[in-house]
């Protein structure tokens, strides 16, 4: 069985670690300005005296996020399936969001969040393009195998970017608006950096599977036997976990947490088991296939929130705690598994649209089923939610299983 480490060892070991280095960067600058917008943003304009119907306004600014397969099609016509032109999208993105975040400081949380809103989008979109920009280039230069293993170093590079600015916000609790938009600035450059050191060319020979160079059309791919898979695991895996992460902010404030222990938890808890999750994932998908690790993911989950509904009556500071870090551990696991067998399936000169279009199908997926948390919650309180969430997970489990056995699905760590 080939290891990651093995996976990459066909070229030059400079290369190969210049290619592991930028692909973790890229996902690293990416979330510095995703955790501030989503996790910092809307508090500093609540505290800032905005209501809260336009203190949540800001979060129509990941609407792009969830809509990136939009444009994807302009990206890959005009990385025209090169890795060097995907690579300087991809650094041109980040260098302009780097900059963009600068228009902030033009803005008072006070007087300007609609203004603050539409520069957020604005950096959205940047982000969510140099993403699909790194998924064009990753086809452009390794074979399907090696790039679903570079999804763990995109989550963990993810949960870093998260952890460090995170961990920065926290240190500068209660500083100027213009503090923290010159730490955001700064945390972003710094991890953005070591994306320069991705390689204008493939570390070693790479010639593309025939079944890479067909042009196929977006909507034969999307109902491919393949695609369906993927899309049904988001369905149920990850609606079992989005709905579990959408209850999160109300148990944790019913639970009697505070502010400050909701953010660290939030901060460092969050990204910190993120990055361990990240890596285990990693390791795992070196001594198993990617689907089936998604059967074990979720029989843990389902496990988990099964025993929690049926034992806790009601949760605590410390079993609030406990959960919403479980929860985490659970997304990031997922989030690598979900862009192992993305980028195994896709390829070629629309692979980076492809792609696209399952992560926007998985982000809207996990949207709505992070918004009906609220509604189940309310009406039948916490044990019917994760009774739900379990469902879900064994379904997406038995899912996985059932993909784990088919004869034509190529396994991602051959």
């Amino acid at each position: 069985m080939t290891t990651v480490t093995e996976g990459f060892r066909a070229g030059s070991f400079e290369a190969n670690h210049a290619l592991r280095l930028g692909i973790g960067a890229v996902y690293a600058a990416a979330a510095v300005p995703l955790f501030f917008i989503y996790n910092i943003l809307p508090a500093s304009l609540r505290q800032a005296g905005q209501p809260p119907e336009i203190a949540n306004l800001v979060f129509l600014a990941y609407l792009p996020f969830a809509l990136r397969a939009i444009w994807a099609p302009v990206v890959d016509r005009l990385g025209q399936h090169r890795a060097p032109t995907y690579r300087r999208i991809v650094l041109a993105c980040l260098g302009l969001a780097v900059l963009g975040i600068a228009s902030l400081l033009a803005f008072s949380p006070a007087t300007g969040a609609v203004s603050i809103t539409a520069a957020a989008t604005a950096l959205i979109v940047l982000i969510a393009t140099a993403m699909i920009a790194l998924d064009g280039y990753l086809m452009a230069v390794l074979p399907a195998a090696e790039r679903a293993r570079s999804a763990a170093l995109q989550g963990g590079g993810f949960a870093l970017g998260g952890l460090a600015m995170g961990l920065g916000i926290l240190a500068c609790d209660g500083a100027d608006w213009h503090v923290v938009i010159w730490l955001l600035m700064g945390v972003m450059a710094a991890l953005a950096l070591p994306a320069l050191a991705l390689p204008a060319a493939a570390p070693h020979a790479f010639v593309p599977d025939a079944s890479e160079t067909t042009r196929r059309g977006l909507w034969r791919f999307l109902v491919g036997a393949s695609s369906c898979r993927r899309i049904g695991l988001a369905l149920t895996l990850h609606g079992g976990l989005a709905l579990a992460g959408g209850m999160l902010p109300v148990l944790q404030v019913d639970a009697g947490l505070t502010l400050g222990q909701i953010a660290l938890v939030s901060a460092a808890g969050a990204n910190g088991v993120g990055l361990v999750s990240a890596w285990a994932t990693g390791l795992a998908l070196q001594r198993i296939g990617t689907w089936w690790m998604a059967a074990a993911v979720s029989l843990a989950s389902a496990l988990g929130f099964g025993a929690i509904a049926f034992t806790a009556a009601k949760v605590g500071p410390a079993g609030a705690i406990v959960l919403s870090l479980f929860v985490m551990a659970l997304g990031y696991a997922f989030f690598v598994i979900f862009r192992a067998l993305v980028l195994n399936s896709c390829g070629g000169p629309r692979g980076a649209t492809q792609a696209a279009s399952l992560s926007s199908l998985d982000a809207f997926i996990s949207t709505v089923f992070a918004i009906l948390a609220g509604i189940v919650i309310g009406r039948f309180g916490l044990s019917v939610l994760l009774c739900l969430s379990a469902l879900l997970c064994t379904t997406g489990g038995l899912l996985a299983f059932g993909a784990g056995r088919s004869a034509d699905e190529t396994d991602t760590t051959p």
